[in-house]
């Protein structure tokens, strides 16, 4: 396929109205700078064709070949069981899901080579010819807000837009006529733990349809796969479009039909999840770090990120974060609250500390789109020290880390990557009376507190004593003589019994 370019002469562009499912051709555009910002989408769009051309137009490969491959070697790679009955019943219900969409990606694969192929090169031919309409919606000079431009042919809907505020171009082609399944799903976990198991799913990758069912849009397979274990009953599922950013993904819509009005709207998902007990807590974040999240096990962090529109509907749910040593960092478009070191991996450790679910994760970390799965399964395994084995709480609410030095001096320390944490520590520290010290570290903060200030507070000393005597026993069985010098040096300047 030519990679030849559109230009403004001869396009018809027109802003969109509502008639059915898509959209109709009103008023004409004839503005050039809403023109040029239009072809600068449809260029964008023609050059992601021409990148992925390989799937998109040859005649035998297609778009949905990976996802084949990948279920199919996935699917063979299922274990039995183990003799435990409930693990059984998992890897049934994920077999059935896997078969289904197996059938559902044989059907499209068909129909886009019988079809959609040729539907789409023919649009790029009019694109490229400059006789094709385009439809546009949104505001193309305010880049706080999306636009999109939207392109059809009889069974392709695809919309390039402009993302609010990041800039980014997504592109997602929707294909029609294509028949869903029903999936059937035995209820596996008790009513606590496919409530957690839905809020983080909903409360990220999902939605609540205005007819009151839950449903999700997703690119990823093992989403695909786990939505129906999290709402057991029936599922209608089925390939809506493909997303054709880095690479060229299948999405899939499942939508529960047997949880019909189960929640009204994601405020009242919400609300619901920050009444979740402590041990169903860690299982909602599982699901909502999956769905919008990130795992670093080099850095031993586990971040959830969320756009500002979404801060108020979180509300108490952050106050549950903050609780687990999440941290609140600005990313510009978007927050991201994150957790590091050792509540990281401990976090990790209690998400999957229900043995049906870390089976499930085991099993859905072996498809090749699960990094992330696979990532949290490695932080469970590290090394790590026990939460607040070297911390003190200096204030209340303000925890800090003993460091002894080589020459026997303690400080205290507390880092923290926004400047704006690290001062409020900083001043309830003050305010308690203490002299605390404010650098730049680590591509954060660290506020600190001098053995002068430890020397003059008689029960903070005694708290630190505590932490130092742990020390010294720690290092003297590991036989770290120089480190077990230092120590006992810091307990005589001390005084610690």
């Amino acid at each position: 396929m030519s990679s030849a370019q559109v230009n403004a002469e001869k396009l018809r562009i027109c802003w969109g109205v509502k008639r059915g499912r898509r959209l109709g051709c009103g008023v004409e555009v004839s503005d050039p700078r809403v023109v040029d910002e239009v072809v600068r989408l449809i260029n964008e769009f023609i050059n992601r064709v021409g990148r992925h051309g390989t799937v998109l137009l040859s005649g035998s490969m297609t778009p949905f070949d990976y996802a084949v491959n990948a279920l199919g070697n996935w699917l063979s790679g299922i274990a039995v069981g183990n003799g435990d009955d409930a693990i059984a019943m998992l890897r049934n219900a994920e077999r059935e899901i896997g078969k289904e969409m197996l059938e559902l990606l044989g059907k499209a694969r068909e129909v886009w080579l019988s079809s959609y192929r040729r539907e789409l090169e023919d649009l790029i031919n009019k694109l490229q010819g400059r006789e094709a309409t385009i439809i546009i919606s949104g505001d193309p000079f305010n880049e706080s807000k999306s636009f999109a431009a939207h392109l059809y042919t009889e069974n392709l809907a695809i919309e390039v837009a402009r993302v609010a505020k990041s800039g980014t171009i997504t592109i997602n082609i929707s294909l029609t006529s294509l028949e869903g399944a029903n999936v059937a799903v035995l209820r596996l976990f008790s009513d606590n733990t496919l409530k957690a198991m839905q809020y983080g799913l909903l409360l990220t990758d999902g939605a609540v349809h205005e007819v009151g069912y839950p449903e999700t849009r997703t690119h990823q397979l093992w989403q695909a796969i786990a939505w129906p274990i999290a709402w057991p009953g029936k599922n209608y599922m089925y390939i809506s479009g493909l997303g054709l950013n880095n690479d060229v993904k299948v999405t899939w819509r499942l939508i529960a039909i047997d949880h019909k009005d189960t929640f009204e709207s994601k405020a009242e998902v919400a609300k619901e999840a920050g009444g979740l007990g402590d041990d169903e807590f860690p299982l909602f974040l599982l699901f909502a770090v999956l769905g919008d999240g990130n795992v670093n096990v080099k850095k031993r962090l586990i971040r959830l990120y969320m756009g500002y529109s979404k801060l108020e509907l979180w509300g108490d749910l952050i106050k549950r974060l903050e609780g687990l040593g999440f941290r609140k960092e600005d990313e510009g478009h978007k927050v991201a609250y994150v957790v590091w070191t050792s509540k990281a991996v401990e976090l990790a450790r209690k998400m999957l500390s229900n043995p049906i679910i870390k089976a499930i994760i085991e099993d859905l970390a072996r498809l090749p789109d699960s990094e992330k799965l696979g990532r949290l399964i490695e932080l469970t395994s590290m090394e790590t020290r026990s939460l607040g084995r070297s911390m003190v709480e200096v204030v209340v609410g303000v925890f800090m880390n003993v460091r002894v030095n080589n020459n026997g001096t303690v400080e205290l320390r507390a880092w923290r990557r926004g400047l704006e944490d690290a001062e409020t520590i900083r001043r309830k520290l003050k305010e308690a009376g203490y002299d605390a010290w404010l650098r730049p570290l680590r591509d954060g903060f660290e506020v600190y507190v001098s053995m002068y200030e430890i020397e003059g507070d008689k029960e903070l000393t005694a708290k630190i004593c505590e932490v130092l005597r742990k020390m010294l026993e720690e290092t003297t069985n590991k036989g770290k003589t120089r480190r077990a010098q230092s120590i006992t040096m810091a307990m005589k300047r001390l005084n610690c019994q």
